[in-house]
């Protein structure tokens, strides 16, 4: 069985994409069997993963497995995250048997504040914990516009990254945190875990 996951992120250039493929790679190997084949695509933006999503999916093979993962963009309250996309952006999964949906809640970001070991690792030194949102083991409630803001907060006066930035640190973290922490602090996580484990 082969996999291939379509991935929000990387926007529109080649280098930025293969910086977010790379991050996610490197997640998603803590976790797949090996020898499992995964294809990991960063799609850009929302629609445009999506829309790419559909068309691999349309044709994808009996033996193939096509999953999407995105952003869920606030709190879910629907039975599935196919069900969440549809009421929430109107995306049509009919005709898709072979498919798989994921989500990220309420944001990638989310995911990071699960494993603040390794927030405060990556930002060595200046990095400020206590402007850190929630707790780390419910993630999921975490207001999306509390997110980001809090890590920029958190990681202003840092010695030597910086400002956190979407792209640039964004993908060294993912490949960085430890799903384990991540699939405690979000249980959609902990579903998109269950599928790379089935790889």
């Amino acid at each position: 069985m082969s996999a291939t996951i379509f991935f929000e992120g990387g926007g529109n250039i080649e280098a930025t994409q293969s910086k977010c493929r790379e991050g996610l790679s490197q997640y998603c190997a803590k976790l797949k069997p090996k020898g499992s084949r995964l294809r990991i695509v960063a799609a850009g933006g929302r629609e445009q993963t999506f829309d790419k999503f559909k068309r691999a999916a349309g044709n994808s093979r009996a033996d193939e497995k096509v999953a999407l993962l995105v952003d869920s963009e606030g709190p879910v309250t629907s039975r599935t995250s196919i069900q969440h996309l549809h009421e929430q952006d109107g995306w049509d999964f009919a005709g898709l048997p072979n498919c798989e949906a994921f989500l990220m809640v309420q944001t990638m970001e989310a995911w990071f504040l699960a494993d603040r070991k390794a927030l405060a690792g990556f930002y060595d030194g200046g990095f400020l914990p206590k402007a850190l949102p929630g707790s780390a083991t419910n993630v999921e409630i975490i207001r999306k516009a509390d997110v980001e803001p809090a890590l920029k907060k958190a990681t202003k006066g840092t010695n030597t990254k910086g400002e956190y930035h979407k792209i640039d640190h964004g993908s060294a973290l993912l490949a960085l945190i430890d799903p384990t922490k991540v699939g405690d602090g979000s249980p959609h996580a902990a579903k998109f875990h269950q599928f790379l484990r089935s790889l």
